[in-house]
């Protein structure tokens, strides 16, 4: 069985005057699932480590494949070991990957900068790939996000929310959910951001919201959230952007909206129907688990990237 190293970094969560460290997605979506799937897996963390420290696992672990989720960001990754990844394409014993994750507002300024460090590399957003052919990079995948099947299922909790959403406010997302607390809808907010409380909150409830606005408010973009709420058994309530007619059959497996009043609509119908929104989330989570699961999508890429 192939030897993988995933090379990625924590999140750093940061309350009061301590610095917590905790696996962030990579860990809980791309390695459990390749441990899972019965591959040889070292998680080499990016947010601590260098290309020394890469370098030297390489030579210890001999691996047949890096699978990368570099974040190009010195203020949490300010080692990520760039040198080492280069030099291991160039050498071309072992085949290098990367997942980026942010092409909607990152292309210009980091993607097609560092996309030919990697043999190969994939985006969540289908239109780039052809900008990437453009600038003369054809090993470029399409690969939506995933979730791991695993760690989110929990289909027999009790559905004591209406509505979660959890992740940070910021932008547009403070006037929807001011929006919502001013219709006196009730949407239930995890006390804290860990994976933890994240899978509890959509598990325990009926629909679960995401916003799909980029962080420097451009546009929208395919978000990790998109895959995690279906994945919990919640209806998926989101912003629309394009690439999701890719991934989901919307009106039938998942709603979006574009606009507040937009979404009040949809809450409020749905909440005096629920059986409505159990029919369309179980449709949603199969639709899940047969494209979507972790498992799934590393399967997908693996065919192509370690034949």
């Amino acid at each position: 069985m192939s030897r993988i190293i995933v090379v990625a970094p924590k999140s750093i969560t940061r309350h009061q005057d301590k610095v917590a460290f905790r696996f962030d997605y990579a860990y809980w979506n791309f390695y459990l699932p390749l441990l899972f799937m019965g591959y040889e897996v070292k998680f080499f963390d990016t947010s601590l480590y260098g290309d020394k420290e890469l370098a030297v696992l390489i030579k210890d672990f001999r691996p047949h494949l890096l699978f990368c989720v570099m974040t190009g960001s010195p203020l949490y990754c300010p080692s990520e070991p760039w040198e080492t990844i280069k030099k291991t394409t160039e050498a071309g014993n072992i085949v290098t990957f990367n997942w980026f994750c942010d092409d909607s507002w990152r292309f210009n300024e980091f993607s097609k900068k560092v996309c030919n460090y990697f043999h190969f590399c994939s985006t969540p957003e289908k239109q780039y790939v052809d900008k990437y052919k453009k600038i003369g990079y054809d090993n470029i995948l399409y690969a939506a996000w995933c979730a791991n099947s695993e760690l989110y299922s929990n289909l027999d909790c009790v559905k004591k929310n209406i509505a979660c959403f959890s992740g940070g406010k910021h932008g547009d997302r403070i006037a929807y959910l001011h929006m919502l607390e001013e219709a006196k809808f009730p949407v239930h907010t995890p006390s804290d951001s860990s994976f933890e409380s994240m899978i509890a909150g959509y598990s325990s409830s009926l629909m679960g919201l995401n916003f799909s606005k980029n962080s420097n408010g451009t546009g929208t973009q395919m978000k990790a959230r998109m895959f995690e709420v279906p994945a919990t058994g919640a209806l998926l309530i989101t912003e629309y952007t394009e690439d999701l007619e890719n991934c989901f059959d919307i009106g039938e497996e998942i709603l979006t909206f574009t606009k507040e009043t937009e979404l009040l609509d949809i809450l409020e119908e749905l909440n005096k129907d629920v059986n409505v929104a159990l029919d369309m989330a179980k449709k949603g989570h199969a639709r899940f688990m047969k494209d979507h699961d972790s498992k799934v999508r590393l399967g997908t890429l693996l065919e192509t990237i370690l034949p």
